[in-house]
């Protein structure tokens, strides 16, 4: 009997470490808050979080990208904690 995560092919499979989107990150540490409001709370944290620019910038992030790697947002939780 195969088991039940080898029959669904790859295509099916939910990607853990996909690329987000700026705002949905936002959104998932500001829960409550309009989008708006999220997205700029979360852009002053970036600022206002020592290091954190820093680590970001290192890992490619540029302050107008709307995407985030898997990458940067493994350092946004390293320095912000997971939401």
């Amino acid at each position: 009997m195969k088991s039940t995560q080898s029959s669904i092919s790859k295509k099916q499979r939910p990607k853990s470490r996909s690329k987000l989107q700026f705002g949905n990150v936002a959104m998932r540490y500001y829960k409550g808050k309009n989008y708006k409001t999220a997205l700029k709370a979360f852009r002053r944290e970036l600022c206002q979080t020592r290091g954190l620019l820093e680590a970001l910038t290192n890992v490619g992030y540029k302050g107008n990208q709307r995407i985030l790697t898997p990458r940067q947002v493994q350092v946004i939780e390293d320095y912000l904690g997971e939401p």
